[in-house]
């Protein structure tokens, strides 16, 4: 599927969507040019930083005999009129790069590049209406590309921007599976060339992800500055350069590979750094957005102490980008905010150990910010999959809509399960409400994912008062009784409470669960083939030769899982279907009983008088599904269902999982409590 970037057959359910390829790079321009990061409407980095503007030359000039002058001429956000040049240098490729004065937030510029010697002609290139403001890059794989299109907000959107809202929003407008960069739109330019009978909007083909941040962002800075005259809402420019199927590798130069063991080794490392970063490293921006991890969901997980795995391989790419983006001084800031989005369950790929994958997007101190990853914030999104995600209804070809409408196959399927025939109905006007891509792997929810990422940020970054992350585990007790009371970190509530909200106590969807054999407790779990009766354990075997092993910490033969198609499904390489986890369902779900400011308290009797062993929440779970059959089809399995919340900010608990011994938990280091 998509996020293996296979091609596949398009319908209403299952959108093409191509993987964009290299071909041979376009002539060089008869005269001078700005480069394709750049065009009129753009957003420049506002002050403090010094914006850039770069582009190439004319073919044929001499490198060494030219002088480009770039010349900005406008008026300010209160109408003050600047013009001033600046020359540019001349890098020994040909290409040209200018910094400009440093800008406040707004106003309205034209910018000409002009050669004013050595070029084979002396037109200029200009770009008008540029504004200064704050520009947010945002990459990762295929949840982070999912367009505008395949969320269940997007009109919502149309209207607002309709009605005179987001005018400060700029974005480059385009599918980023196609091409690195689009001409920058405005809000209102991004839905002009649709209409509510044809809604093909470019703003409908741009990252969901990405644009809810700006969207959330922006209304939680109005409404600061109507309480606070200091807070000002800045114009906000979006680039998104997602693409599907990709792996962390890709977004970093192999030279940066080698300082974490465990990652994969494959010959498209690196390419998606040449050809979606690089075009971007003398652009100042404010800071990042990353939701990627997918397709690193076989891999190792790994822990930054030991610098394995994807824990190691965050931390690298956080600290790579921000040092190539900040290498002219001035510009990018080097500690420069970079938000994350934790993976949903419905993003596992099929492979295991998501709570692992969680932690390790943590660089495993289970928070962000922290000593290995500085200025970051994340969106939690283990309650996020898609409410219909479950492709069943599909299958069973019973939505009457459509044209792969089967009667037959409906009612036999539906039958079967002793299901009315129209069981399937309230999928089906959802499914043609809003089109899901391939199904639950691309949750349609995205607008709660730019709410979490805008929620944290308008505080880390832009100040406003509220917590920046969900509660956080600081510490737990035992009692006799077998009740846990679960201690949060109350300085990161930031005046916030902890919240019980309500939930399916009897089907145990409560997100906590609680462990009586300690030595079951393991943080990433591995798969092997089993001893033999000749004393040899084998390379490959069948389902019933495979055995579930703990992996902490790493064996050295997990050095050897280093490839691409190793590191991809060890099932598979191992032949069969793997057995049953039992390091998964060890843990028995628990009652959340009672919840103080910064505490809960979770029923630990579930265990009949054992004294547990280990305490967990949000690690590999639901809250939604009670195994009614009609979830997906007649009813959603909606989102947010966990009961732990933060009253006001309404962000979920970071997930957690730590040992109990002595009555005291013990968490993963470097994790303290």
């Amino acid at each position: 599927h998509f996020c293996h970037r296979t091609m596949f057959a398009a319908s209403v359910i299952l959108g093409f969507v191509g993987v964009a390829t290299a071909g041979p790079p376009p002539p060089p321009p008869a005269g001078i040019a700005f480069n394709a990061t750049f065009s009129s409407y753009a957003v420049l980095q506002q002050q403090p930083a010094k914006a850039a503007v770069y582009g190439v030359a004319a073919q044929g000039s001499s490198p060494a005999l030219q002088s480009i002058v770039v010349t900005v001429d406008g008026a300010s956000a209160v109408g003050e009129a600047t013009r001033y040049s600046v020359p540019a240098t001349i890098l020994p490729d040909g290409s040209w790069l200018a910094y400009l004065t440093p800008t406040a937030a707004g106003g309205d510029y034209t910018i000409t590049a002009q050669c004013t010697k050595g070029c084979i002609n002396t037109t200029s290139a200009t770009i008008e209406h540029v504004t200064f403001g704050d520009v947010w890059y945002c990459a990762g794989q295929s949840n982070m590309w999912l367009p505008m299109l395949h969320t269940f907000s997007r009109n919502y959107t149309v209207a607002n921007i309709s009605a005179g809202k987001y005018s400060n929003i700029r974005l480059m407008a385009g599918d980023s599976q196609q091409s690195a960069t689009f001409p920058w739109m405005t809000a209102a330019q991004s839905i002009a060339d649709g209409n509510e009978s044809v809604p093909d909007y470019s703003l409908f083909k741009f990252s969901g992800a990405c644009w809810y941040f700006a969207e959330v962002l922006t209304n939680r800075l109005t409404e600061a500055a109507e309480r606070d005259s200091s807070v000002t809402v800045p114009p906000i420019g979006l680039i998104s350069t997602a693409i599907g199927g990709s792996m962390i590798e890709e977004w970093l130069p192999n030279a940066t590979l080698d300082l974490c063991k465990n990652l994969s080794r494959s010959t498209s490392n690196e390419i998606l750094y040449d050809s979606k970063v690089l075009p971007y490293l003398h652009m100042s921006i404010k800071g990042w957005l990353w939701y990627q991890g997918e397709n690193d969901m076989h891999g190792v997980k790994g822990n930054v102490l030991d610098g394995t795995g994807y824990a190691c391989a965050m931390p690298t790419l956080i600290r790579h980008w921000r040092s190539v983006w900040s290498a002219e001084p001035g510009t990018t800031d080097p500690n420069a905010p970079f938000g994350l989005v934790a993976l949903p369950g419905s993003g596992s790929e099929g492979g295991p150990n998501m709570g692992a994958m969680n932690l390790a997007q943590t660089a495993s101190y289970g928070v962000v910010p922290n000593p290995d990853m500085p200025n970051t914030f994340m969106a939690e999104a283990f309650d996020l999959n898609d409410p219909w995600g479950d492709k069943t209804c599909y299958g069973w070809a019973c939505c009457r809509q459509a044209t792969w409408y089967n009667f037959t196959t409906c009612n036999r399927s539906t039958a079967s399960q002793n299901l009315p025939l129209d069981v399937c109905d309230n999928y089906c006007t959802v499914l043609f409400g809003t089109s899901v891509f391939m199904g639950g792997i691309h949750p349609r929810d995205k607008y709660p994912v730019g709410q979490r990422l805008a929620t944290a940020a308008s505080s880390l970054v832009y100040g406003v008062a509220g917590p920046v992350t969900g509660p956080v585990l600081s510490s737990c007790s035992a009692s006799e009784s077998g009740a846990i009371t679960v201690q949060f970190n109350t300085s990161l509530l930031a005046g916030d409470v902890i919240d019980i909200g309500p939930y399916n106590e009897t089907a145990g969807l409560s997100g906590a669960a609680v462990l009586s054999n300690a030595s079951m407790f393991c943080v990433e779990t591995l798969l092997r083939c089993k001893i033999n009766a000749s004393g040899v354990r084998p390379a490959t075997c069948g389902s019933p030769g495979q055995e579930w092993y703990c992996g902490d910490p790493l064996p050295a033969d997990t050095e050897a899982r280093t490839t691409h198609s190793r590191l991809w499904d060890e099932a598979t390489r191992l032949g069969g279907v793997p057995p049953r986890n039992p390091f998964t369902y060890a843990w028995i779900p628990a009652p959340v009983i009672a919840a103080g400011p910064g505490q809960v308290k979770i029923d630990g009797s579930v265990l009949n008088g054992t004294t547990p062993a280990g305490v967990r929440y949000g690690w590999e779970t639901q809250c939604c599904d009670d195994g009614n059959r009609a979830i997906g089809k007649a009813l959603p399995c909606a989102i947010e269902a966990c009961p732990i919340v933060l009253s006001k900010s309404r962000l979920p608990p970071v997930p957690f999982m730590a040992r109990i011994t002595g009555g005291q938990c013990e968490c993963i280091p470097p994790q303290v409590c």
